[in-house]
């Protein structure tokens, strides 16, 4: 028997994190282009996305470790949010630009900062 209460989607890590917010919101319209939807600020300590559309969206830093130019997509260096899910990022490095994009061309992302992590 199988519980009709239990989504894949409620079992998924992304959505078991309570996210606290005590820094700047932002919300961005993607397109399947790259967009930069934070700046390299160095009092960043936590980065907080969220996907309230139905698309995936896909985020990574402007940059990798060695320097490397990133590029939001189903690429190495990405995080895959599905729809609905929540991204806690609190790792050294958190404060480097970022970028997104939506591969289905219309996805919908809040973004939010925190400068205690």
């Amino acid at each position: 028997m199988t519980n009709a209460n239990i989504s894949a989607l409620a079992l998924n890590p992304q959505n078991m994190v309570v996210p606290q917010i005590s820094g700047g919101t932002l919300g961005f319209a993607l397109t399947a282009a790259s967009t930069q939807v934070l700046p390299a600020n160095a009092q960043v300590q936590k980065v907080i996305f969220h996907n309230p559309g139905t698309e995936n969206i896909f985020v990574c830093q402007a940059f990798d470790a060695n320097g490397n130019a990133l590029v939001p997509g189903q690429n190495a260096g990405n995080w895959q949010i599905f729809p609905g899910a929540t991204l806690v990022m609190t790792v050294a490095g958190v404060a480097g630009a970022w970028l997104a994009s939506c591969p289905g061309g219309a996805g919908l992302l809040t973004v939010a900062t925190s400068q205690t992590p």
